[in-house]
């Protein structure tokens, strides 16, 4: 009963998912190195296109597990929406 209780919600139906909760749904794997690259140059193209707010509203990268790139964006993240299409995707 102890095991079960803890993997129930604590907040009940309104409590949101984890992933729209956090900054990210997961961490890279393999290089670090290669993954901070890649993000430096993206935020570095979003900063030549929209300015300098995209320090303050942030990027958004959507990977598949298979390492395609599904979707891009600035500012607040449609958490729903990505996950929506990250499924799609995967499963097409």
């Amino acid at each position: 009963m102890q095991d079960d209780m803890q993997t129930r919600p604590s907040g009940g139906f309104g409590e949101r998912p984890v992933y729209e909760t956090q900054a990210y749904i997961a961490r890279p794997a393999g290089d670090l190195g290669d993954w901070k690259d890649f993000t430096s140059a993206e935020l570095n193209d979003a900063v030549m296109q929209s300015g300098d707010k995209i320090m303050e509203e942030g990027i958004v990268i959507v990977v598949a597990n298979t390492g395609k790139i599904i979707r891009r964006g600035v500012g607040k993240i449609p958490w729903r929406q990505i996950v929506d299409e990250l499924e799609e995707a995967v499963r097409a």
